[in-house]
């Protein structure tokens, strides 16, 4: 992922956020879960490249692709899998 890339995912991700609907409903809850843990997840990237820390970075986007493509569909199966790197010794 490129810094452009990861600039224009974040503001993305942020104007997203600011015209999700302050609701009580499960599925806006949802969705704002989702995507304040996509920008956390992108932040870490960010600060993974500018410490030149390959590893988190490498970690950090394999779990932002399994957020972005499975995330809101399948929470509990993105959790299982990552738990899975970080036992495995990925991280």
């Amino acid at each position: 992922m490129t810094d452009k890339e990861l600039q224009q995912a974040i503001q993305e991700v942020s104007q997203s956020l600011e015209n999700l609907p302050e609701s009580s409903e499960k599925l806006h809850k949802r969705r704002k879960r989702c995507l304040l843990l996509i920008k956390e997840t992108l932040q870490e990237i960010k600060e993974a490249k500018e410490k030149d820390n390959k590893s988190q970075e490498i970690f950090n986007t394999t779990y932002y692709r399994l957020l972005t493509s499975w995330g809101e569909k399948h929470p509990f199966l993105v959790s299982f899998m990552m738990s899975r790197f970080r036992w495995s010794g990925y991280q």
